[in-house]
């Protein structure tokens, strides 16, 4: 764990007679390699539970494996499900074997010489860490919150401890890591879990300080949030234009999440210019990750920017909105879009379809078309489709867009321009060096895609995608010209979010 100390303008955050620990590791790199570690706590997840219910018997004399109220909660409520109901019933009998009478208010020993421990949250006290308490663990909150809250509350207690959470959920496990939590996964019977290595472990382009809260309404006192200028000691700390979450939100009070910018020409966090009751094109941030993710759409020198996201949390939405307002603005003379052309789960079929590029692209260009309608109303977007029939393609050219033929980018220089490549995790090695070589002067390219959605047919792990690789690049990481983010909270509806969730569940998470 370091030191950190910052000097706020005008305001001393952290002086040297009374420096706050600050844990710091980046989202990707730590300061030791996890694999180097010896764990002696293992927290696990309510998949791991459901895929090997036996997993909490796989442990060694002197470890223990720790299991939260709300995981036992999770499992009690899968017993009668037709697909994961015998994973849950088969991990309470085992448990119930394996404990018989003994009190679980403390460790309980097992046979193997391993200990089993239920974590609660127990009572949330001003003595409790920062992001403890500004946890929402609600009833309405989300039930990850309350896995999370256990966890910090059994590491603020047992600080001795070195955890691995053991989890197969990626956003659960961003979640985590934010919270500078290593993670796991199972493996076989003689290594039962192993930590997920740094290369597995995507870059977020977010990392986590937050201020004392007294320090905060200090901070918060030195005028609007776009002036607010924390200078940093040990610029190493960070990447060009990563996000320094300075205090996690908490709906129970009202709290709403802060996030500051790094940038490395002045060794300083920045304020977020875009507000979060502010609208670009109609288009209001709905959390803090939206924000973010349009403080790099929004800003001209960020030249290069990438988003990983779950469907639904609004890539698509949010970066059309902000290349309509600077194509308006004349910051951008024309606004290109493209994706792979690819059926679902299949190889580049545009071959064999009838008619022009228009006419072969048109059914891959309507979800375009389709965030249009928030855009600039159903409306308006209706009577453009009765003027120009079937034509998605024709739509968007009314609004300064241009389908890009990427296959054919080679020799091209595209200058003044802004590029929207969506679904960027199915685009080949060759497509990606072809397109991003041709960004010309004065121009910005916007890579997004979801790591659980590629269907390039020699890629089995997100890690092995090129697009994957080109986050996790030193080079990329670095520049002041590129910037990532992540969005992990899908928005679409109640419907998509319980189908999310189906299918977290068919395919072996939660």
């Amino acid at each position: 764990m370091k030191l950190f100390r910052v000097m706020v303008v005008g305001l001393s955050v952290l002086t040297s007679s009374g420096a706050y620990a600050m844990s710091c590791p980046d989202s990707l790199h730590s300061e030791s390699n996890p694999a180097s570690l010896a764990y002696t706590t293992y927290i696990l997840d309510t998949n791991i539970l459901l895929e090997k219910p036996a997993a909490f018997l796989d442990y060694r004399a002197g470890e223990t494996v720790a299991i939260t109220e709300q995981t036992l909660r999770e499992l009690e409520n899968k017993k009668t499900d037709l697909k994961l109901g015998w994973a849950a019933r088969e991990f309470f009998r085992l448990f119930n074997l394996n404990t018989g009478s003994k009190a679980l208010s403390g460790k309980v020993l097992l046979d193997n010489g391993s200990s089993l421990e239920i974590l609660t949250i127990g009572s949330i006290t001003e003595q409790s860490p920062e992001a403890l308490r500004q946890l929402d663990v609600g009833p309405a909150a989300n039930p990850d919150n309350r896995i999370l809250a256990a966890m910090l509350q059994y590491r603020f207690q047992n600080p001795e401890e070195k955890i691995l959470f053991v989890t197969h959920d990626q956003a659960f496990g961003v979640m985590a890591r934010i919270q500078d939590f290593n993670i796991g996964r199972l493996n076989d019977q003689h290594t039962p879990v192993v930590p997920v290595s740094e290369q597995e472990l995507s870059y977020t382009g977010m990392k986590k300080y937050l201020l004392p809260e007294e320090r905060f309404q200090e901070l918060f006192s030195h005028g609007d949030e776009k002036s607010w200028r924390v200078s940093v000691e040990d610029p190493s700390l960070f990447y060009d234009n990563q996000f320094v979450i300075i205090r996690e939100g908490n709906e129970a009070s009202g709290e709403a999440p802060v996030a500051l910018r790094y940038k490395s020409a002045d060794q300083s966090l920045h304020g977020l210019k875009v507000s979060s009751q502010g609208k670009i094109k109609n288009i209001k941030p709905k959390n803090l990750e939206q924000r973010m993710a349009l403080e790099l759409l929004m800003d001209p020198s960020v030249t290069a920017v990438t988003m990983f996201g779950i469907p639904g949390s609004g890539k698509t939405l949010i970066t059309m909105a902000a290349a309509l307002q600077q194509h308006e603005k004349k910051i951008y003379d024309k606004i290109f879009y493209a994706k792979p052309y690819k059926h679902t789960g299949g190889e580049d079929e545009l071959g064999f379809l009838k008619g022009d590029f228009d006419e072969k692209t048109g059914a891959w260009h309507e979800s375009f078309v389709d965030n249009l309608e928030p855009i600039y109303g159903s409306v308006e977007i209706a009577n453009l489709k009765r003027k120009f029939g079937d034509k998605p393609n024709e739509i968007l050219r009314n609004y300064g867009m241009e389908p890009l033929k990427i296959g054919y980018s080679r020799g091209r220089s595209i200058s003044k321009a802004m590029i929207i490549i969506d679904e960027a995790q199915n685009l080949t090695p060759i497509q990606l060096k072809t397109l991003l070589t041709r960004i010309g002067e004065g121009s910005k390219v916007v890579l997004m895609g979801d790591l659980g959605q590629i269907d390039l047919g020699n890629v089995r792990n997100p890690e092995a995608s090129p697009f994957f690789k080109i986050v996790n690049s030193e080079a990329f990481k670095k520049s002041a010209l590129s910037g990532h983010t992540m969005l992990i909270e899908g928005l679409r509806s109640p419907t998509t979010d319980l189908f999310n969730d189906v299918f977290k569940e068919i395919e072996g998470g939660k």
